[in-house]
């Protein structure tokens, strides 16, 4: 009997040629390709902001007030989620680490804000992470436009002449911050004003010196990026449209002017006046 030598390569496709061509069309299982991690959907269902607290005191995480997806006209609620669960935590953790066996330890935070310098520079820069990010979150409103009181009002239009000069101002110094940093209005003895400070600095810091916090953003990339990309504007007007003017009325003590009161049934004895201390001098009841 001949043997047929066959090649293996032919051996090869006639195995396969077999193997394939066993069973019905019906009874061929297709095979689920996996999806790759990035393209996965997003989840949704994110925790209740307040249940994201600090290992210890004594600084407690502020409570938002809202959900992380009722601020999707402003931002990504993934991105809140991240900048509150990783970034602001961790300058509330490493705050209360660090001004454990401190002068400082018993401060309020606006007290600390308002003394700490560069001599204490972790502290400093810890502390203005945590304060800024708590003026920060309480300084958007993001489920309705609201409108600054009267004497607010008063006040802005005094200093810009308008709402809308304000605006330019406010997106013209946020674009202005070269690096990391914060944009503010700030109340400057009676006088509204926008400025910026690197890092985590803060207007009432002493070598700042630079009036009274009322509307604080974050001008982070992690605050905006994953939402904006490098649209700085897109990201300041939509933060001017849902902006907390309640909050900031609430901040807002207007400059007091005195002047002296004659009594005039008796000129020679005049009347002396208490002088009320400004806006300055005075301090909200307020944590933040």
């Amino acid at each position: 009997m001949t043997k047929l030598k066959l090649p293996l390569i032919a051996i090869i496709s006639l195995n396969f040629l077999v193997l394939t061509s066993c069973g019905t069309k019906d009874e061929l299982n297709e095979v689920q390709i996996p999806e790759r991690e990035s393209f996965a959907t997003q989840n949704s269902n994110f925790p209740d902001p307040a249940t994201i607290k600090t290992k210890q005191g004594p600084y407690e995480m502020a409570h938002l007030g809202y959900g992380f997806n009722d601020y999707a006209e402003i931002l990504k609620p993934e991105s809140v989620y991240i900048h509150l669960e990783k970034y602001h935590l961790s300058y509330a953790n490493k705050l209360n680490t660090t001004v454990h066996g401190t002068p400082f330890e018993r401060d309020s935070i606006p007290a600390l804000v308002s003394r700490i310098d560069n001599n204490s520079p972790k502290i400093k820069n810890f502390a203005g992470g945590y304060y800024n990010h708590n003026l920060y979150w309480k300084s958007l409103s993001p489920l309705e436009q609201t409108k600054p009181t009267e004497s607010l009002t008063i006040a802005i239009n005094e200093s810009f002449g308008s709402m809308a000069e304000l605006k330019k101002e406010f997106i013209s110094k946020g674009n202005s911050l070269v690096g990391a940093g914060w944009l503010w209005i700030v109340n400057n003895n009676g006088a509204i004003q926008v400025m910026v400070t690197a890092n985590n600095d803060t207007p009432s810091m002493p070598e700042v010196n630079g009036g009274y916090p009322l509307i604080a953003i974050d001008l982070w990339e992690h605050a905006y990026y994953s939402t904006y990309e490098d649209d700085v504007t897109a990201y300041l007007e939509a933060c001017f449209k849902f902006l907390n003017w309640s909050f900031a009325s609430k901040r807002f003590i207007p400059k007091i002017q005195t002047t002296e009161v004659v009594n005039t049934a008796t000129p020679s004895t005049p009347k002396v006046q208490r002088t009320v201390p400004t806006s300055s001098q005075q301090t909200p009841k307020t944590e933040e």
